[in-house]
């Protein structure tokens, strides 16, 4: 069982076309978009005959608060692999913007749109631009609720106030297509 799942059913779901063929379609347009070639090592048929084939508990190991997924290869992979590559946190696409509003283009556009905005109505503006402060300061790390609110804003200067026309450009590739 899997939060009240039976582990088959999840296993099902997991291998279905809707909910793999998103995530490797996604992967697939991230990286192309970057002249980047993608490999998925675990789909090779003979790697996912053998995961397949492994218990739950050897998958996914520990308590619903504390769980290590991919037990087995973790484990297999502990004299070679150090510790702290091992056990980190999932990454995905990180995007810098921890750093981009510190010093770089979004700190200049965030002020630009705390100074201009119309939905002071509706976000207490002179508190996003305390928390702009503390963290080009370094004091916090207020990254993901800038970006949240400023792409809030963003939004309402474009559908609400109509004060903002996004111009789409066409791509410029540097190889002729």
């Amino acid at each position: 069982m899997r939060d009240g799942i039976p582990w088959p059913a999840c296993n099902i779901w997991i291998c279905s076309p809707g909910c793999a063929g998103d995530i490797l379609v996604k992967a697939d347009k991230m990286t192309m978009a970057n002249s980047l070639e993608l490999r998925v090592p675990f789909l090779d048929p003979e790697v996912f005959k053998v995961a397949s084939r492994l218990p739950y508990r050897e998958k996914i190991n520990g308590q619903p608060t504390k769980r290590t997924t991919k037990y087995a290869l973790r484990k297999a992979l502990e004299p070679i692999v150090p510790a702290h590559v091992l056990h980190r946190t999932k990454l995905g696409f990180p995007v810098p913007i921890r750093h981009w509003f510190v010093d770089g283009l979004l700190h200049d556009w965030a002020r630009e749109m705390l100074s201009t905005t119309q939905a002071g109505h509706l976000i207490d503006v002179p508190a996003v631009g305390r928390m702009l402060t503390e963290h080009a300061a370094g004091a916090s790390d207020h990254s993901r609720r800038l970006w949240t609110v400023l792409i809030f804003m963003l939004w309402h200067a474009i559908f609400v106030e109509q004060s903002v026309r996004p111009q789409i450009q066409e791509p410029h590739y540097p190889v002729q297509l």
